[in-house]
């Protein structure tokens, strides 16, 4: 079942050693690729003389740009053919005199270079489907509640999992006897595999309220019948029920001492409806199933009109909800507690069951998905995995800031110390390889900060114009609003983040003298409150003063602050904000092209988060624990970016 190479990767490499030192070295040493990856922020843009676009690009990218359409260099980045400025034969870049690009000049060397160097060092996407059209595993019932996205990845990664599954068994030569839903949320992955895949199924989720949705939802696809509650009899229905019990107990008598005690005669067995079939139906769950109204989740109006009359679908596998806080990859107590409930395990016994489980994962969020992957070397029980992460922001930091000495363009914030000084052992990266890969600057490890991992998030592949011009014209709103904070003292003066200052403890004595004795601005970062302004209504979006005000109305409900706020709002004019947004004009196709560029080599930062989990699967195989490992994409990128899976099988 394993793809002919364990990794999606571009068609001129051969050999998966050589394409992760090429990416690794290119990662490590590109100071433009570190600066875009983690090195600027977009806050940043205007707050700094000069601005972050004049230090950051080339003279000669930033030429080009500015002849060019924005939306021009938004397709040579992303999509268009480079072979078009290649010199016949291949041998180098086309910069003949007089040559031209869209009526403009030809894009600089340097520029290609960097657009083919992401380009050929990122993974490949690509998925075929292998359904045929209109086949579906998931019937409408089960469908309630999924969104297109959701639907496509629940279809095509229940199908996956399914065949995977049956491969491990017949690789083994055991059955695969549950699946493990890590993180599984309102249940959609699982509802499917038990109904329509016959599997038993472990869904552990640690949110209360999404496990009770998720049985709601099991309710309302006809899956599990809905408890009904006894309400007391009026006096006609109390003497009915008393009449039919005394005609039933009589009745027993009449057949003798043999009958069964259990279940009624042949003859007074409740007709059963016809289209209920004979399908074995088995639904657990770690505590007895209550439901009340309040209890069944609220659904949008598209997804609440009655379905149209079809046979009712059938729960032929089995579902346990557990509701556990999954803090790292040990299960076996949760896979004993499902397989053997009554036993309790004694001292000296083996922490192994007759169980043989998978390990499954769609989009678990950060250090999450970690725990799947460590499960398969942590647990007896668990002989494969299939995971598919996402949240890269969210991954906590193993190995404190980078060190290596390169120009730093960012500046300080408190997010960004708090994550970088995090040496959270579950955090990234996983493998040794990433861990200790020496820098050719200096220093060793591979890091990423919060930044580069939100960047990770993206799926700049996918953009559409329309898409682009709204968070453009956001990310050049907010760029202009702080440096209007920091001209009216809302937040301090900027200081670059460098290694010194990310590593500077606050609370140490020494830096507590230092600010003491020379009486210091450069951590006043430290103590102001950090300005966030999260989401604003659509209108707030139509001008620079209208988001502007909206922001500052919100911030001043803040107690953090209210203060400054309520006085810059009474203090502000519409004409000193229309001058803001009318002098840094200029900024916004700038800001884009940042914008446009950070995402794009962000998926390199992508591409080695996945590789270092399956490089701590790929060293688990040299100790002999892993059988095999590979990625691959399992739906659709234009459908769902976040579709590489990561495969492993134990020995």
């Amino acid at each position: 079942m394993a793809p002919s190479k364990p990794l999606p990767l571009q068609d001129e490499w051969d050999d998966v050693d050589s394409y992760i030192d090429a990416l690794l070295s290119f990662a490590t040493s590109t100071p433009l690729f570190l600066n875009l990856c983690g090195g600027v922020h977009i806050l940043d843009f205007l707050t700094s003389t000069p601005d972050l676009y004049t230090t950051l690009l080339p003279q000669e990218w930033r030429d080009f740009f500015h002849a060019h359409d924005l939306y021009d260099i938004l397709d040579l980045i992303l999509a268009d053919e480079l072979a078009q400025f290649e010199r016949p034969g291949g041998l180098g870049w086309n910069q003949e005199a007089g040559r031209q690009w869209k009526n403009g000049p030809l894009p600089p060397s340097s520029l290609l270079d960097y657009i083919r160097n992401i380009r050929r060092l990122s993974l490949k996407r690509d998925f075929t489907s292998t359904l045929p059209p209109r086949a579906s595993a998931i019937p409408r019932r089960l469908a309630v509640g999924m969104k297109t996205k959701k639907l496509h990845e629940v279809e095509y990664f229940s199908k996956y999992v399914d065949s995977f599954s049956t491969a491990v068994s017949e690789t083994r030569g055991e059955p695969v006897t549950h699946i493990v839903d890590f993180g599984s949320g309102q249940n959609y992955l699982g509802r499917t595999l038990a109904h329509s895949y016959n599997r038993h199924i472990i869904a552990i989720e640690r949110k209360h309220a999404f496990i009770k949705g998720a049985q709601g939802m099991d309710v309302r696809a006809r899956l599990v019948e809905r408890k009904k509650k006894e309400f007391p009899p009026q006096k006609e229905e109390y003497q009915a029920k008393q009449k039919k019990a005394h005609d039933e107990e009589a009745l027993l008598n009449k057949v003798g001492d043999d009958a069964c005690t259990t279940c009624p005669p042949k003859a007074e067995e409740p007709e059963q409806p016809q289209e209920e079939d004979n399908d074995s139906t088995m639904f657990t769950v770690f505590k007895d199933l209550d439901l009340s109204a309040d209890d069944l989740p609220s659904f949008p109006a598209s997804f609440g009109q009655k379905a149209k009359d079809e046979e009712v679908p059938r729960l032929r596998g089995a579902i346990d909800y557990i509701e556990h806080n999954i803090k790292d990859g040990y299960l076996e107590p949760i896979i004993r507690h499902v397989v053997e409930p009554s036993p309790v395990k004694g001292e000296g016994e083996e922490d192994g069951s007759d169980a043989r489980v998978m390990v499954v994962s769609l989009h678990s969020c950060g250090n999450l998905l970690h725990h799947g992957i460590r499960s398969l070397v942590l647990n007896p029980s668990v002989v494969a995995i299939a995971m598919i992460g996402c949240c890269y922001n969210l991954l906590t930091e193993r190995l404190g800031p980078a060190t290596y000495k390169l120009p730093v363009l960012r500046h300080m914030h408190q997010r960004l110390v708090t994550t970088s000084n995090g040496y959270d052992p579950h955090g990234f990266p996983m493998s040794n390889l990433f861990e200790q890969y020496p820098h050719r600057s200096g220093g060793t490890g591979i890091k990423f900060n919060i930044t580069a991992r939100m960047m990770a998030c993206q799926a700049p592949f996918n953009w559409s114009r329309e898409d682009t011009e709204a968070f453009f014209t956001r990310h050049y709103y907010r760029a202009v609003l702080q440096r209007f904070f920091a001209d009216h003292g809302i937040i301090p003066k900027p200081q670059l983040a460098t290694f010194e200052a990310l590593a500077r403890d606050a609370s140490s004595p020494t830096a507590q003298d230092y600010d003491n004795n020379n009486n210091s601005e450069k951590d006043n970062w430290k103590k102001a409150p950090a300005v966030v302004i999260g989401s604003l209504r659509k209108t707030a979006y139509h001008s620079f003063v209208a988001y502007a005000k909206a922001a500052m109305t919100k911030l001043s409900k803040d107690p953090a602050h209210r203060d400054k706020m309520s006085r810059l709002m009474d203090e502000t004019s519409t004409e000193e904000l229309e001058r803001y947004v009318s002098e840094y004009a200029y900024a916004k196709k700038n800001i884009s092209l940042v914008w446009v560029l950070m995402a794009f080599s962000s998926t390199l930062v992508e591409a080695m988060i996945v590789i270092d989990r399956w490089q701590f699967l790929r060293e688990h195989v040299a100790l002999g624990l892993v059988k095999e490992c590979w990625v691959e994409p399992v739906f659709d990128y234009a459908q769902s970016p976040r579709n590489l899976a990561v495969i492993g099988i134990k020995n």
